[in-house]
């Protein structure tokens, strides 16, 4: 991935802001919803805010990765 400017990301920049975006979404979506008395559409965004970011990762960095016994 590459910005607007030509700089090449690194994979810990963009997992650092993956990561930094699944916990504050999903913990604020959390939080808000307990909040408000839906504590079932709380746990719900919290789920899927966390598997979404788990199918990311697999996306992004583990598909095309070989898993080979070794030796």
């Amino acid at each position: 991935m590459s910005l607007a400017s030509g700089v090449d990301v690194p994979d810990w920049a963009k997992a650092a802001g993956l990561l930094a975006a699944t916990v504050a979404l999903a913990g604020v979506a959390d939080f808000a919803l307990t909040r408000a008395g839906y504590e079932a559409l709380a746990a719900l965004a919290w789920a899927a805010g966390y598997g979404g970011a788990v199918v990311v990762v697999w996306a992004v960095w583990l598909r095309d990765m070989e898993f080979e016994p070794g030796g």
